[in-house]
């Protein structure tokens, strides 16, 4: 089963590849493509060459097959390292990180089939690839778990509510990343993306359900900590960075309020002259870019090379 896992997992690196490749054909190929229009005029017969603007049916549907068949390929290689360990493959980052890339081709494959948007892909799916390309560089070699993971139910419960959590946060930020990239609200400089008021529609879409999902994974994590630890707060790294991650999402809410989130409370006012209360703040979805940054702080900087009771990096 390890050998299986190993060998659908450069599959699905590969089918990562053939994905990005797709449905970046798929949003760009359009406007790549001209057409000549002919008029009769005064003058004589005038061609004008335009931009196509619609894209391919085929290449769209072509594209998400290759998102969908990579999602299944990954899902496969989890479960096959799943029936190697005998436990949730999650105990060290080769393992976690082939299962967060698989969660974010996963998450992202069923927020394509709810809303229709494909382009979203054009930033989600080079993420999925480059969490593979970065699983290739922790060991692989199968490892016994440490006493504190050796917890069945809630290993697979905790981070797998965690690693669902960052998963769907991670399509929120590609949304917002191709909002920000319009110029935001009511703008379209890309012709070949969403539009920018699309864009933070479904950003705020997936932060609806990734937001109360991290909230779970950091609570049942509090409660693993009282069984293993004998405390459910301690302010461990890790334990400190998720909640940063969860506060950063409320204050985009607070953010994206306006006028009526935090800056207009009778105890702000009171510190906080109006001038600056009122005064320039930058775009809500900025705190998005700002949680995608702390949720990679989390996973990579906490386990790699800030010292906890979290780290297992197995590295």
């Amino acid at each position: 089963m390890a050998d299986l896992s190993i060998y659908l997992f450069w599959s699905g690196l590969i089918a990562a590849g053939l994905s990005i490749a797709a449905y970046w054909a798929f949003a760009f190929a359009p406007s790549l493509g001209v057409r000549g229009m002919r008029a009769a005029t005064s003058a004589g017969t005038v061609t004008v060459t335009t931009t196509a603007s619609l894209p391919s049916a085929g290449l769209g549907r072509l594209a998400s097959t290759f998102g969908g068949l990579t999602a299944l390929i990954l899902a496969g290689a989890v479960a096959a390292r799943w029936g190697a360990v005998h436990h949730a493959p999650y105990a060290n980052l080769y393992e976690f990180t082939v299962a967060f890339g698989m969660a974010i081709a996963v998450s992202y494959t069923v927020f394509e089939a709810i809303t229709g948007q494909r382009r979203i892909g054009v930033v989600a799916w080079p993420i999925v690839l480059g969490m593979l390309l970065i699983a290739t560089q922790f060991p692989s070699e199968i490892i016994p778990l440490i006493p504190a993971l050796q917890n069945g139910p809630l290993l697979a419960i905790h981070v797998a509510a965690m690693m669902l959590s960052y998963a769907v946060l991670t399509v929120a930020f590609s949304c917002a990343v191709i909002y920000l990239a319009q110029g935001g609200e009511g703008k379209r400089r890309f012709a070949a993306l969403p539009r920018a008021d699309t864009a933070g529609d479904l950003a705020h879409r997936a932060v609806m359900v990734g937001f109360p999902m991290l909230g779970l994974g950091i609570a049942l994590g509090a409660w693993w900590a009282n069984s293993a630890w004998g405390r459910y707060w301690g302010w461990d790294p890790k334990e400190t960075s998720a909640l940063v991650t969860w506060l950063s999402i409320a204050a985009y809410f607070h953010a994206r309020a306006g006028t009526g989130s935090v800056a207009g409370a009778p105890g702000i006012r009171r510190i906080i002259p109006a001038r600056i209360r009122r005064g320039w703040r930058p775009d809500p979805m900025w705190w998005l870019v700002a949680m995608w940054g702390l949720v990679m702080f989390t996973y990579f900087a906490v386990n790699l090379w800030v010292s906890g009771l979290h780290s297992y990096a197995g590295v």
